[in-house]
């Protein structure tokens, strides 16, 4: 992806932290990070597993970046609805965009994987390349259980 989009030419995806070190031991500040030309942060994602977005959430994301200068933070979800309170949630975005300079984004982990899949000129190259990783990850880790890669072989059957 990082090669297919604009505005990713010349940032790096350092290598998957395992996600059973927190983000402030590990000196993150999201599972996933994009690093810009000076290896400084540019954008960050953190992943929720059926855990609707709330404002707790965003404030407890925002403290991850609070004094680091990024541009994007995504807080994206495998919930339904994605947020739990927008009159909320909205207005805190807002506040931090405002303080801060950061957009984050709340939304719905599929919906999102959708999106920037149609921005690329061949998604099946990138869906080749993740689950060639998934299966390698799993190999390496014990981040990555077989039933992780059962799932994602039946999204991938059901969307395609």
């Amino acid at each position: 992806m990082l090669m297919s989009i604009e505005r990713y030419k010349g940032k790096t995806l350092p290598p998957l932290k395992s996600h059973t070190t927190s983000d402030s031991k590990s000196g993150g500040i999201g599972d996933i990070e994009v690093l810009d030309e000076n290896g400084e942060f540019f954008e960050a994602v953190e992943i929720k597993h059926n855990i609707q977005i709330s404002s707790t959430l965003v404030q407890d994301a925002y403290q991850k970046f609070a004094e680091t200068p990024i541009c994007r933070y995504y807080l994206l979800t495998t919930a339904n609805p994605n947020v739990d309170d927008p009159k909320t949630v909205n207005p805190l975005i807002e506040q931090i965009r405002k303080r801060h300079g950061c957009e984050v984004i709340v939304n719905g982990i599929l919906p999102s994987l959708k999106y920037y899949l149609r921005l690329l000129s061949v998604p099946k190259l990138f869906l080749d390349c993740y689950s060639k990783n998934l299966k390698l990850d799993f190999k390496q880790s014990t981040d990555i259980k077989e039933i992780h890669l059962r799932y994602w072989n039946e999204l991938l059957e059901s969307q395609l």
